[in-house]
């Protein structure tokens, strides 16, 4: 009698030697698995940023708000030496505002050969002033002039104890803002905090 091809139970399909049963099994993987981010990782990374969002955004307003506050210091201190100055060596002192290229600088009246004209003062304690690009000057008001938002102006300082009348305002990208008021008779400046038109 011939033998059934058949088998009742079939045998296992042999595996080749030193696999293991779990290495032969066919892996699943899923779509996408592999490069996707977990929700704790996402709210990591929320974190993280917002984190440094907190620290460094205020202090760069703080270092600008610094910046234009020394600027409007930086100018009253000026203001109020070249009132001295004028006093003591007998001479006109004018101190200029570029407020296109947003800078100031001092001249002296001095003498040459057989003129008389306004030049550059060297003194270290009227150095050229040129302001942060974050710093602008929004305007200069004189009494000459009005209000000038472009160009140059300059304010006189006299020997005989006389200031043109000037009002200057400076502004930040981030909104703030100072005035310098220079008095036409005490020389003596004020820094005030904001837009201020006395």
């Amino acid at each position: 009698m011939q033998r059934s091809r058949f088998r009742l139970f079939p045998q296992p399909a042999r595996r080749p030697p030193g696999r293991s049963l779990e290495a032969a099994r066919p892996r699943r993987r899923l779509a996408g698995c592999e490069s996707a981010f977990t929700l704790l990782e996402l709210l990591l990374v929320l974190f993280v940023v917002g984190l440094l969002a907190a620290v460094l955004i205020p202090r760069f307003t703080t270092t600008s708000h610094a910046r234009l506050k020394s600027a409007a210091a930086r100018i009253s201190a000026t203001a109020r030496h070249l009132a001295a100055e004028a006093a003591f060596t007998g001479r006109p002192y004018r101190l200029h505002y570029d407020l296109d290229r947003h800078r100031c600088w001092v001249t002296v009246l001095a003498r040459r050969q057989d003129s008389v004209e306004f030049v550059r003062d060297r003194s270290p304690l009227t150095r050229p002033l040129a302001l942060a690009p974050d710093i602008a000057f929004v305007n200069v008001t004189l009494p000459s002039s009005g209000v000038v938002t472009s160009g140059q102006v300059f304010t006189h300082f006299y020997p005989q104890g006389y200031t043109d009348p000037t009002v200057i305002h400076l502004g930040g990208r981030d909104g703030r803002f100072y005035t310098v008021v220079i008095p036409p008779l005490t020389g003596e400046p004020r820094t005030i905090e904001g837009y201020v038109d006395p």
